[in-house]
């Protein structure tokens, strides 16, 4: 491949190698992950609370999917069990795990982009990158956080791999790096989807056979998936694993009222990103990539820098991966923020490129000062970020429930499980009561109406005699309008219903919380 020069300055110190961009990854990791730390956060997110749950379960002897029902891929489950084994009484273990792929993220961003375009094009990303996540992220610890790491990583080892005719090793390893992401979040692979577009161009135009590029970087992608598989096998998890983690995801993506109605709903998820102006300067970098693209058209594959079409080509796909799930999620938009922060930086490269060839002569003067002019105004897009950081702070350490905890840590012994009807299995994980069912959330089970789920549900319920039930539906009686469908359909589910409300009587209210407390035999 054709030789690439960028814009940055020469001579690569070990303080712009390693200072500079370590304290802007210290920096931006802080300003993401401050709101969401352990001593002002009193409940993590829903979604959190789940894998938290199920690594919680996991150092206890317990098999995702076949012992707690989730589907999400599995690496999620891991991490979050990791760090509940550096930190078992806090949650200090995953929120520094979190800090640890935040500031390499940040870390291979910045000098990806400084390498390859300008220390003023490394600091636009970097502060895009920072100022989205802060938007986006919330309380943190999901799956497209854990997968940003891989996405920057893959830039870095792509861009290298470009310059060298790409290596079937370099392939190989990009192709780890996408089979990661996908296992933690199977809408995370836009960037290889644009890899191998990229690279079956250019194969075609070199006049050469892509196969042999794709076999290693195709192995790659599929080893993670393939030892997840091996070990789920191994634990006679295989069909558990293969019916939640995918075939439950495709009924998930059925299952919502027409992309037309959702077009106004995914507009406002992006418009999350307006906050810092990251929408704006992706957008702007998009089309100042498009316009240097078009510059490049005779050779486009000689001469167009490769993170410039990489850019080009991921942002479109991003947002298609967004939008499949049918469904309107803040932290989905995690996912674009790494080419985000690259078109940020090819904003900055670009017009510095395009004003080369500009007849103006104002414009030619104005080309030297033009990075540091682009600069100072993404800078002053984080005006409002400043002002409203207090309130990221005190949101995330605003909940009504956590008393929920206490009264459970209270009220029940630690051997005692307790029943979530809703969604809220934080509360399981955070007070270290067991749910008495492996549908820890009852989701799977409204989606999907299977009476072979309700049944092993409610027969899991009376067999392990929850002490507590929490009833998060905000309905004044337990068995009020209680899975009336299936109650017509099982006579299991409408005999454990009954034996709900035979054994169990309220005995406190949260808000709109109903708990319950078992009064039959010995449990």
């Amino acid at each position: 491949m054709t030789k690439i020069r960028a814009t940055g300055i020469s001579g690569d110190s070990l303080f712009r190698a390693i200072v500079v961009p370590a304290f802007m990854s210290v920096a931006g990791a802080l300003i993401a992950l401050f709101p969401g730390n352990p001593l002002k956060m009193t409940l993590p997110s829903r979604d959190a609370g789940v894998f938290l749950y199920v690594g919680w379960r996991f150092l206890n002897g317990d098999i995702p999917y076949r012992d707690v029902w989730d589907h999400k891929p599995p690496l999620i489950y891991f991490v979050d069990a990791l760090g509940l084994k550096l930190a078992p009484d806090s949650l200090w273990g995953v929120w520094w795990l979190q800090f640890i792929f935040i500031f390499f993220t940040i870390f291979l961003i910045y000098r990806l982009l400084d390498k390859e375009f300008s220390a003023y094009a490394a600091i636009a990303g970097v502060i895009t990158l920072a100022s989205g996540l802060l938007s986006i992220l919330d309380l943190g610890n999901v799956t497209e956080e854990y997968a940003l790491i891989f996405q920057a990583l893959s830039l870095w080892l792509f861009i290298a791999a470009w310059k060298k005719d790409f290596p079937g090793r370099s392939l190989f390893w990009i192709g780890l790096c996408g089979g990661f992401a996908f296992n933690f979040k199977q809408t995370t692979i836009g960037l290889w989807i644009a890899y191998a577009l990229i690279l079956f161009m250019v194969r075609l135009s070199q006049r050469k056979s892509p196969l042999k590029d794709f076999l290693p970087f195709s192995i790659g992608c599929l080893v993670p998936s393939i030892v997840f598989t091996l070990y789920f096998a191994s634990q006679n998890a295989l069909a558990d694993y293969w019916d939640q983690a995918f075939l439950y995801n495709f009924v998930y993506i059925g299952k919502h009222e027409g992309i037309r109605r959702l077009i106004p709903v995914f507009i406002k998820g992006f418009l999350h990103l307006s906050s810092g102006g990251v929408l704006y300067l992706a957008g702007l970098g998009w089309l100042t990539g498009l316009a240097y693209a078009g510059s490049h058209r005779k050779a486009v594959f000689e001469t167009i820098h490769p993170l410039v079409l990489v850019a080009l080509v991921d942002l479109p796909l991003e947002i298609v991966l967004i939008t499949v799930s049918g469904r309107s999620i803040l932290h989905y938009y995690l996912t674009p923020l790494p080419i985000m922060a690259i078109l940020a930086g090819v904003l900055v490269f670009t017009v510095y490129e395009l004003l080369k060839n500009t007849r103006y002569a104002f414009l030619q003067k104005l080309r030297s000062y033009a990075p540091a002019i682009l600069l100072a105004a993404i800078i002053l897009l984080q005006f409002g970020q400043f002002t409203h950081y207090p309130e990221y702070v005190s949101e995330a350490a605003s909940d009504s429930y956590a008393p929920v905890i206490e009264y459970v840590e209270q009220n029940t012994e630690p051997d005692d499980k307790v029943l979530i009807i809703g969604a809220e299995s934080v509360v399981n994980f955070l007070a270290r009561r067991e749910a008495p069912t492996r549908y820890v959330y009852q989701y799977p089970l409204a989606l999907l109406g299977s009476r072979l789920m309700f049944e092993e549900y409610f027969n899991q319920i009376r067999a392990n005699k929850p002490a507590l039930i929490i009833d998060t539906r905000g309905r004044a009686q337990l068995t009020e309008k209680l899975y009336l469908p299936l109650q017509k359909r099982s006579p299991i589910v409408r005999d454990g219903v009954q034996y709900l409300a035979e054994n169990y009587e309220q005995v406190a209210q949260f808000g709109e919380w109903f708990v319950y407390r078992f009064t039959g035999g010995a449990h």
